[in-house]
């Protein structure tokens, strides 16, 4: 934590700056993870898939341990982001049913690599239905659809409809890492507003002067005067396996490739990586504080998470 103060002979201006600390959970088990080959080849993944057994015992072990937590290690936490996926929308809602932080809001530009379609990649909505086989976009849940899986959702009006843009098919790694890219800008952005509060007061005169009235509006706005800025804290994003791989990979300054891509921030199902945003100094520095923190799942419930799987993702240019 920083502290810098300035002063003059009116004013007594104090701020405290702090980094910012982002929690990156990747979603519980899916039905397309309990594919055997759950990529973008397989025809029988689901465009929008819920959770597994698994993947909604390992949401309430989440929901018990950010209540644990909720005090201590994640008292800081003011919000929430969420993927527009269902799974994740449900895994947001078990960190939001242990947390509490009343501010869980579905954020556009997170979803996982691909966006939302139906069967093998390789194709577009057009071509699919015309036999050529590939896969068939689709918009996704829109804002009432959202709500039914996470009441109290914040979700903004842009995704009122869907969220994704179904002639598109499917998204590119290098349409992933340039969408990446604006996420890692957001987020500076906010560690720049994080733990900021500025107050100003003026100081009350000691004396009247000639007289004036005590209870004179403006002498009293001009005796004392004060602004607060809220605190931006801590964040939440719910996401995805292969986006956070990417996102982090921007985020602490790997080099880009050309060619073929490899994994290497790789998450279990539920498992949690945290990062901290300095913005003390003119270098915006990321700090890796913890890698897919899995101890709040039992062993026997821990799915997901090789590195071989998270290559295999970028070999097929995505995962389920």
């Amino acid at each position: 934590m920083y502290e810098l103060y300035r002063e003059n002979e009116k004013k007594k201006v104090k701020k405290v700056i702090k980094k910012m600390r982002v929690y990156l959970i990747r979603h519980a088990q899916s039905e397309n993870n309990a594919l055997k080959s759950p990529n973008l080849d397989n025809p029988s993944r689901q465009s929008d898939p819920s959770l597994t057994r698994k993947g909604w015992e390992q949401c309430a072990t989440i929901t018990a341990w950010c209540a644990k937590e909720s005090n201590s290690t994640y008292k800081e936490v003011t919000e929430i982001w969420t993927s527009p996926m269902r799974r994740c929308l449900l895994t947001a809602k078990a960190v939001e049913d242990g947390l509490r932080t009343g501010n869980a809001r579905v954020h556009g530009e997170i979803f996982e690599h691909g966006g939302c379609f139906e069967g093998g990649r390789g194709g577009t909505q057009e071509n699919s239905t015309s036999g050529g086989g590939g896969a068939t976009g689709r918009p996704g849940m829109g804002r009432d659809e959202m709500k039914q899986v996470f009441p109290g959702v914040i979700v903004p009006d842009e995704l009122k409809n869907g969220w994704w843009d179904a002639k598109r098919g499917v998204e590119t790694v290098p349409e992933a890492q340039a969408r990446a890219e604006r996420v890692a800008e957001m987020l500076w952005k906010r560690a720049r507003g994080s733990g900021l509060r500025e107050k100003e007061e003026e100081e009350e005169e000691e004396e009247k002067k000639n007289g004036e009235d005590k209870n004179d509006d403006d002498e009293q706005q001009k005796k004392k005067k004060r602004k607060v800025n809220e605190q931006v804290g801590d964040l939440v994003i719910v996401s995805h396996g292969m986006f956070t791989d990417i996102l982090l990979k921007i985020l602490v300054g790997v080099p880009k490739s050309t060619g073929r891509q490899t994994g290497l921030f790789c998450s279990q199902n539920a498992g949690i990586h945290a990062i901290d945003l300095d913005v003390a100094t003119e270098d915006n520095v990321c700090g890796l504080v913890q890698f897919n923190d899995v101890r709040h799942i039992p062993i026997e419930a821990r799915t997901g998470g090789s590195v071989f799987g998270l290559d295999e993702c970028y070999v097929s240019e995505g995962s389920a």
